[in-house]
């Protein structure tokens, strides 16, 4: 188990350094999130960490069920006494080689239970890595947002630098008012303000995402990040999810290798009612040549005597099953409510996302750009052009959340299913 821990983890080393070469950290990566997912699993050191204890168990489960290590007993029998009264002539020498045996059926039980731990352990290890999945794509969306947000953001902060041009010519030439350059003046520096905080976030969720690939806090991300597109909706159905996560989902399996371990350890104590034996071969060497050498053989039998234990044992065992039983349960059932849930939701900003797409920004956008307009030959006032431009930010704020919401429900799909879409 050693040898085979050291090789995975020189293994992983290897991956690291490999990929450390073929990417420095001088250089920007996550074109795309299936770049991010390719580094995590190469270089994510927690990830690292769930595939050292699954090859641990791996192991393990190779060396369960085996015959415990034989006994060699060396006896020295009539030894006489000297004339000082201490131990003389060994008249006999015996030795003797033993081994226990179980009863049968014991070891392929203490097998069967031991490689469904590992597959718990794998399931475990799936678990770990569709989170980190979960987090990357998160993350990458949320990168993704903060990204369009600030070039949505420059652009309303440039409509607002001309605004506040027009206001100073009006202003000075008798034709507006002072509010009317302040309010402009106000709403520019808000703007600002707010590109200030999202660059300041968008660092933030650089340290995340390169902390989630093993890379420095300041390594460099590509400026210009590209959300994958969603699945048709013919892939979203209800009843071909579920299915899939039945089949895929990560905490079912660990549940169902969880319930196999339980009732193989059911069965351990049920065998426990059963006598373990104990032989030995033995070679008996005496001292006195007139006495023949000769063999001699031993049968050792454990008596299950102790009833109130061994029943206890059962009951412990029974109530462990049942237990792990019911947890699966519970899984399903939540499986099942949280993916009915996260469809209605990705539906929802779905939806809303088209709406705000088809409806409400093209006209918001009409609609300032017609403000300018008259702002401009005075048919009408600043803050017309500042309405205007609130409600053009309300709605872009509006989709990129929907957008951001879209991916993250996905996100969470795949996570359930135990696959990408």
């Amino acid at each position: 188990m050693r040898l085979c821990t050291l090789l995975v983890a020189i293994l992983f080393c290897s991956n690291v350094l490999m990929a450390a070469d073929s990417l420095p950290e001088t250089q920007p990566v996550g074109a795309t999130v299936e770049e991010y997912l390719v580094l995590a699993r190469k270089m994510n050191p927690q990830l690292a960490a769930a595939a050292l204890e699954a090859d641990a168990a791996v192991a393990r489960a190779q060396g369960a069920g085996a015959l415990p290590n034989p006994k060699f007993q060396l006896t020295l029998d009539d030894i006489s006494e000297n004339r000082n009264g201490l131990p003389g002539r060994v008249a006999v020498e015996k030795y003797v080689v033993q081994q226990e045996l179980p009863w049968w059926g014991k070891r392929d039980l203490q097998r069967d239970m031991a490689e469904a731990e590992s597959r718990e352990v794998k399931g475990k290890l799936a678990d770990v890595e569709a989170e980190i999945e979960l987090r990357i794509k998160t993350a990458y969306a949320d990168y993704h947002r903060v990204h369009l947000s600030m070039d949505q953001t420059a652009e309303l902060i440039q409509i607002l630098r001309t605004l506040v041009q027009f206001a100073q010519f009006r202003y000075a030439q008798g034709m507006g008012l002072q509010l009317e350059l302040t309010s402009a003046e106000v709403e520019r520096g808000a703007l600002e303000v707010e590109q200030v905080r999202l660059g300041k976030e968008r660092g933030r969720i650089r340290s995340r995402l390169n902390a989630l690939v093993n890379r420095k806090p300041d390594a460099p991300v590509v400026e210009h990040p590209h959300l994958r597109p969603l699945p048709p909706l013919s892939e979203l159905e209800y009843d071909k999810l579920l299915h899939r996560a039945q089949i895929g989902n990560s905490a079912l399996a660990m549940t169902r290798a969880r319930i196999i371990a339980a009732k193989q350890d059911q069965n351990l104590a049920e065998k426990a009612w059963y006598p373990d034996i104990n032989v030995g071969f033995g070679l008996v060497q005496r001292r006195n040549p007139e006495e023949q050498n000769g063999f001699e053989a031993m049968v050792e039998i454990d008596l299950p005597v102790q009833w109130q234990a061994l029943r206890a044992r059962e009951r412990e065992t029974s109530a462990k099953a049942d237990a792990v039983q019911a947890q699966l349960a519970y899984e399903q059932l939540r499986v099942d409510a949280t993916l009915r849930e996260t469809l209605f939701s990705l539906e929802e900003v779905r939806e809303v996302a088209q709406v705000i797409t088809n409806t409400l920004l093209p006209q918001a956008r009409i609609a300032l750009q017609s403000a300018l307009n008259g702002y401009q030959t005075g048919a009408t006032e600043a803050a017309a052009v500042l309405d205007a431009v609130q409600r053009l930010k309300k709605f872009q704020i509006d989709l990129l959340k929907s957008q951001f919401e879209m991916q993250v429900r996905l996100a969470e799909i795949e996570r359930l299913i135990g696959s990408d879409l």
